[in-house]
């Protein structure tokens, strides 16, 4: 499904095109470090160019690094 029929289809107003392909990607990215992959691999799966572009993303999106985010035990 194409972005503009997801935004023709949503009840609420949209957010616009990068916020709404960053919260995507974090989104696809949660379960992957749990399950024993690396920054670096998480990074290009979802989609992101290097590991910092990634963890600048995931810091502004969660608050927290990844690597700290992960080691919590309070998520």
């Amino acid at each position: 499904m194409s972005w503009r029929r997801t935004r023709a289809r949503s009840p609420v107003r949209p957010w616009p095109f990068g916020q709404w392909r960053t919260q995507l990607r974090l989104e696809a990215a949660m379960p992957l470090p749990a399950a024993g992959a690396t920054v670096s691999s998480v990074a290009r799966r979802v989609g992101y160019g290097s590991p910092s572009a990634f963890v600048a993303a995931f810091r502004r999106g969660v608050g927290v690094p990844p690597g700290m985010y992960f080691k919590s035990p309070e998520r």
